[in-house]
């Protein structure tokens, strides 16, 4: 526990060296204070995940970031359990190796919630132990998945209660072969834990909404709908704001069921060029990534759709290091430091937790000529009200430059409002020359906004250091 708070203090401490000492350009209201990080066990539930992913393959070490992630102040993490590096000899199963992750992370608050993915190359048709590596097709491998399922639910069913099926069968699987691994896995986890929810599809980066009617399709005729309790996707875009696709799911998904929801289940972006991977080839900072993963996590939420974040830490891949993490890997897998989006993330799962319940079409006027993204949030004991604002028609730039904007708020309640920059953590007054109200009319004058989150918010939904 010393050793967390050791690093939640070097969290917050060091984004002073971390970001450039312009970081409060353009904002003229004076400055009251900073965003206090918070541990995830003094959260109590969140809208949130962190991708802890691909330790299956040994792309990241648990052991080398595992104290960051209490500090976080993410509730849940993504993990992928392995089957291939879990058994290693027909019906052997050493689990030492997730072991240590499962039952540990809940000692830093968070849940784990596990995909139980990719093939094991010890049995024939039994697919490959990586993306696009194919399901167990032959009956034998079939019937090795569906025993290797049910011990992890067997083992960890006190841990974790939602269980994906495979990552991203849509870029090689039939919808067919995937319905039949589905209903398979879904029915042995329900037989050791019947409360289980079953995440279906992991669609990949495309939210091929199509794939999944297919499969849903395929459930319907056999009566296998009621399974799924919810359909993820994955979502890696130069802008993160556009939902078109994930609009086009929620229809498909209502075709068949009114219950199930669907929920991003993996969203991330490079710190840096990079060659491959998704989101390659574009000229990706530290700074445009803490704006992508603030954007993409308070749009889903905006949105009602329960997101994570892709990842906790860069993994080295077998040809790159996917540099999508929050901390920064040396090659040795150990970490370097965290990023700044690290340091957004905190302000964020500080700020946004169950405390605050969505206010859906909150009302507001401004300039029509700017293409602005507000959502309001207001707080269950208090009534105060959050309000996040940001440039949503471009990919984030390295720019800061804020433009003053005029904002009306026909519902608002605010006792003390500030304005937060969500991205460094800073708090500023909001000077009663900037303000004016009458009634639950508040109007905002001049406000600073730019191509990443800023709050109006009462002061008293904030927790706030000096």
């Amino acid at each position: 526990m010393r050793l967390s708070i050791l690093v939640a203090l070097s969290a917050f401490c060091g984004l002073a060296s971390a970001l450039a000492a312009e970081e409060h350009e353009g904002i003229p209201f004076p400055r009251v204070g900073k965003i206090a990080p918070r541990q995830a066990t003094d959260i109590n539930g969140s809208n949130w995940s962190v991708g802890a992913e691909t330790m299956d393959r040994d792309f990241t070490s648990y052991d080398n970031w595992k104290e960051y992630l209490g500090p976080l102040g993410i509730k849940k993490a993504r993990i992928q359990a392995g089957w291939a590096k879990t058994e290693q000899k027909k019906g052997v199963y050493d689990f030492a190796w997730i072991d240590r992750i499962v039952f540990d992370m809940p000692k830093h608050g968070v849940t784990p919630w596990m995909c139980l993915s990719y093939g094991n190359p010890i049995y024939e048709g039994g697919g490959q132990a990586r993306l696009m590596g194919g399901v167990p097709t032959s009956g034998e491998a079939r019937d090795a998945w569906a025993k290797w399922v049910r011990a992890n639910v067997e083992r960890y069913k006190e841990v974790i209660r939602e269980w994906e099926v495979w990552n991203e069968p849509n870029y090689r699987v039939p919808a067919a072969d995937y319905a039949r691994l589905l209903i398979l896995t879904a029915e042995t986890v329900r037989c050791v834990q019947p409360d289980a929810v079953i995440l279906a599809m992991s669609l990949g980066s495309g939210v091929d909404y199509k794939y999944a009617d297919k499969v849903l399709a395929i459930l319907a005729e056999q009566d296998k709908v009621q399974l799924v309790g919810q359909v993820t996707y994955h979502r890696h875009r130069p802008n993160p704001d556009p939902d078109e696709p994930e609009r086009e799911l929620e229809k498909v998904v209502a075709k068949y069921s009114d219950r199930i929801v669907i929920r991003q289940g993996e969203a991330g972006c490079p710190s840096q060029w990079c060659e491959k991977r998704a989101l390659n080839r574009h000229h990706w900072t530290e700074l445009t990534q803490s704006k992508h993963v603030l954007r993409r996590l308070l749009a889903d939420l905006g949105r009602g759709r329960e997101s994570s974040v892709f990842g906790i830490v860069d993994m080295k891949y077998p040809d790159e290091m996917n540099r999508k993490g929050l901390l920064l890997a040396r090659d040795d897998l150990t970490v370097e430091r965290p990023k700044q989006a690290y340091y957004a993330v905190q302000n964020l799962a500080s700020v946004f937790d169950d405390r605050l319940e969505r206010i859906r079409d909150y009302p507001v006027r401004m300039p029509d000529d700017l293409p602005l993204t507000v959502f309001g949030y207001e707080h269950r004991a208090s009534g105060g009200q959050v309000v996040t604002v940001w440039f949503h028609n471009a990919i984030p730039s390295d720019s800061n430059a804020k433009t003053p904007v005029d904002l009306t708020f026909a519902r608002g309640r605010f006792t003390d409002p500030v304005y937060v920059d969500l991205r460094t953590g800073h708090v500023y007054e909001v000077p009663e020359a900037n303000r004016e109200q009458e009634g639950m009319v508040h109007r905002f004058k001049a406000v600073p906004c730019y191509d990443s989150p800023i709050l109006i918010a009462d002061k008293q939904t904030l927790f706030i250091a000096p």
